[in-house]
């Protein structure tokens, strides 16, 4: 469903954004304010994360929550050959 392939891409975008940035889950977690859960379960593909928690996300990570969906679209579209 496309609701599962945003989750998917999500997780991906977050966890890429992380690592690249040599973020562990539990400083990202502090910064952002987000249960180290939910983020452990965003970074999964099992939770679809919130607006907010998006905003949060981003923002500790350095990059608008505007970029951090763009960054999703563009995983999305990869996966689907376009």
């Amino acid at each position: 469903s496309r609701t599962k392939r945003k989750a998917t891409d999500m997780a991906e975008t977050l966890r890429d954004l992380r690592k690249s940035r040599d973020i562990p889950m539990d400083a990202l977690a502090l910064v952002s304010r987000c249960d180290i859960s939910t983020i452990s379960r965003i970074e999964s593909g099992k939770a679809r994360a919130k607006d907010e928690t998006v905003v949060r996300l981003a923002k500790a990570l350095g990059v608008s929550a505007r970029r951090m969906r763009q960054l999703c679209d563009t995983a999305l579209d990869e996966r689907s050959g376009g």
